[in-house]
C-alpha cells in the first residue's frame, strides 16, 4: 500500500494530509511542514480542489475516505458527523440518540475526538449540550471559524 502525505495551506492554518490507495486517511491541523510524498497524483490535486472551493465557499464536496480508518463504532459516529447538515449544530447527546444509543454521549464525544479526517467528518459541528462550543482538536478558535463560514448560528 502506498501513503501520500502533503499539505494544504488553509485561511486558518496547515492542513496536513494523507492518502492511502483506498482513500483519504487524515486530514488535521499541524503547525510545521515535513517533507511531502506524492503517490497519488490525480487524487491529491482532487483533494486540493476541493478544499479551496471549501474554504471559499464553505462547500466541502465528498472524497472517498479508507474504510480501515477507526474502530467500526468510531466509524457509526463519523458517519453520523456526516448527516449534520452545513449551518447546522448537534450536539453528542442528539448524535447518540441518532444511533439509539441515547446513554453513550460520553463515548460518542470519545469518538468525535479521535476524528483524524477533520473536515471531511464536521465534528465542527459538534456541540455541548448547553449550545457551547466544546472540544476540537483543531482549537476551538478554528472550531468557530468553521461554523461561521459554513453560516452556523453560534449562541
Amino acid at each position: 500500500m502506498t501513503i501520500s502525505t502533503f499539505y494544504f495551506s488553509s485561511p486558518i492554518g496547515i492542513l496536513h494530509i494523507q492518502l492511502s490507495d483506498d482513500g483519504l486517511r487524515s486530514c488535521s491541523f499541524v503547525e510545521q511542514v515535513q517533507p511531502e510524498i506524492i503517490e497519488h497524483k490525480t487524487e491529491v490535486q482532487q483533494i486540493i480542489v476541493l478544499l479551496q472551493a471549501y474554504f471559499e465557499s464553505g462547500n466541502l464536496a465528498p472524497f472517498p475516505i479508507d474504510p480501515k480508518v477507526g474502530t467500526p463504532f468510531q466509524q457509526r459516529v463519523w458517519q453520523e458527523l456526516k448527516n449534520i447538515p452545513k449551518g447546522q449544530t448537534a450536539s453528542y447527546l442528539d448524535i447518540a440518540k441518532r444511533l439509539k444509543m441515547p446513554k453513550a454521549a460520553q463515548a460518542i464525544g470519545n469518538a468525535n475526538g479521535q476524528n483524524p479526517i477533520l473536515l471531511f467528518h464536521p465534528c465542527h459541528r459538534v456541540i455541548g449540550s448547553t449550545g457551547k462550543l466544546v472540544g476540537y482538536s483543531g482549537g476551538l478558535w478554528r472550531k468557530e471559524w468553521l461554523l461561521a463560514k459554513e453560516g452556523a448560528t453560534l449562541f
